[in-house]
């Protein structure tokens, strides 16, 4: 750091403080509503606060200036307890898996590695697997996850998406060329009862605002609350965000539901966000979440066991 000099470091660690306290401003009020605040909302997660907090902290006591240092622990330990708080889980494990199980992964485009991501999918032993960049644009894999999953019915779904049922796929609909969301929905039957899977991948740009893709999502996930919907994806928006709001008025998140561990999916090896996530509707109830580990990927997968509710 010398080569700033002190009037350099000063002015970094004045204006790292700013920045600390108008994010903090942003994450207890407006988050991510509109498209600035959003890229400054998204950049500085919970954890990231502490920590950086917990440096500023350490230099304005050694620079004297305990008014700043003290402010700055202060909010350290709230980003430490909020985090905390909001990210872990600790519901009990059941001693028995659910009815339906449902595997969620961003695969990040495997190609010589592909059999060792599917040993790992093979090893959950689930009903569904979908797969976010389970393929490179312009290629396709299916016939190599035909060939890992001999016993699955296996969908290749647009923006890299791919489906692996273990049932049969009734029908399937994409979405239109001039939609908002990239999706794909899929009937199925699965263990012997319907299942409505709504297949996302949210490709926006920090500064773009995500409102339009969310409402179009709720538009279809409402036509079809009524069903056994399974809403899934890499949504590339942490769970903490306003735009989930209305969604979890009408759905569930699995992981708020059931989960165990800590709720952050990316980037591995130090996960800050929470963006691979499974909302169902109230016709499934989830018993047991957990997020993996593999540095097969820089998403962690998610793992979620369903009980079909009586109707």
């Amino acid at each position: 750091m010398r080569w700033l000099g002190k009037r350099g470091v000063f002015a970094l660690a004045t204006g790292g403080s700013a920045a600390l306290a108008l994010a903090l401003l942003v994450r207890l009020t407006v988050r991510d509503r509109f498209p600035l605040s959003a890229a400054l909302f998204y950049a500085t997660p919970w954890p990231l606060m502490a920590g950086g907090s917990a440096l500023l902290a350490a230099f304005w006591f050694y620079r004297q200036r305990r008014l700043p240092g003290f402010l700055h622990s202060l909010l350290s330990a709230v980003a430490l307890v909020a985090w905390l708080t909001s990210s872990w889980r600790f519901h009990p494990r059941p001693a028995e898996r659910g009815e339906l199980r449902v595997v969620l992964w961003n695969v990040s485009r495997p190609q010589r590695g592909l059999p060792a991501v599917a040993h790992r999918l093979a090893a959950q032993d689930a009903d569904i697997i979908a797969l976010a960049e389970g393929h490179r644009r312009g290629t396709s894999s299916l016939a190599r996850w035909q060939h890992e999953f001999p016993g699955y019915e296996a969908v290749e779904l647009p923006a890299e998406m791919t489906c692996l049922i273990r049932g049969k796929v009734l029908s399937r609909e994409k979405n239109p060329p001039n939609s908002n969301l990239r999706y794909a929905l899929l009937h199925c039957e699965v263990r012997g009862r319907p299942v409505t899977l709504l297949q996302v991948d949210f490709r926006v740009r920090w500064i773009e605002s995500r409102g339009p893709a969310f409402a179009e999502l709720r538009e279809i996930a409402r036509a079809r609350l009524g069903e056994n919907l399974i809403v899934l994806g890499d949504f590339n928006t942490p769970r903490e965000s306003v735009f989930f709001v209305p969604l979890r008025g009408e759905m569930t998140h699995a992981f708020e539901a059931a989960g165990r561990g800590l709720a952050e999916t990316w980037p591995i090896p130090l996960p800050m966000l929470n963006l691979d996530q499974i909302w169902t509707s109230r016709s499934l109830r989830a018993v047991h979440c957990e997020h993996g580990f593999s540095f097969r990927s820089d998403h962690r997968a998610v793992v979620a066991d369903f009980d079909f509710m009586p109707k």
